[in-house]
């Protein structure tokens, strides 16, 4: 279930890997079996594994294909940034996701690449109907990138770690028939 594209690969987090992160959020020891290097400190230094989300694994093991995916620079082996959805499906088929890359390794477009990617893997998902994606207002850098799609703005929401954020969404259908263009 890793994905790949021309400069990044997108390896999902393991099982062991998440559940050593949730009593051990600092571990920098968690990924030294992977051969990648992780100067940046990645989910080890940013305590950004969330309980509901381990909590969900525990429950549905396969869930584990709707969270981390570690963002490794092919070019260094270098791991700069991961990206996540929220959660499986919601019931109305709507799935969030959420991404972060090193401060060190941004504005070369890795994020939009990263995004692009897991957008495209969710699009094949037959319980995926709905992408969506939330930024703060004041984040022009993810707000630049995803002006770049053909979401539709909803509104803001207040969100209860983050404030408030823009909520764009669009539906897979035309997600695929944008992917197949671009």
């Amino acid at each position: 279930m890793d994905l790949h594209t021309d400069r990044l690969d997108l390896l999902l987090i393991s099982h062991d890997e998440l559940f050593t992160l949730e009593h051990a959020p600092t571990d920098d020891l968690v990924f030294d079996h992977r051969s990648f290097t992780n100067p940046f400190g990645i989910l080890t230094r940013e305590r950004i594994v969330h309980s509901n989300r381990v909590a969900d694994v525990r429950a549905n093991p396969e869930n584990i294909r709707w969270y981390y995916r570690l963002i490794v620079l092919r070019e260094s082996n270098e791991l700069i940034g991961s990206i996540s959805f929220h959660g499986p499906p919601d019931d109305n088929g709507m799935i969030e996701v959420g991404l972060g890359i090193a401060n060190d390794r941004t504005g070369h477009g890795y994020a939009s690449e990263a995004l692009r990617a897991l957008w495209t893997w969710a699009t094949e998902q037959s319980e995926v109907s709905v992408l969506r994606y939330t930024v703060s207002p004041d984040n022009a850098p993810s707000q630049a990138m995803i002006s770049h799609y053909p979401c539709d703005y909803l509104g803001q929401q207040i969100d209860e770690e983050d404030g408030p954020e823009d909520i764009f969404e669009i539906p897979v259908d035309r997600m695929r028939e944008f992917l197949t263009q671009a």
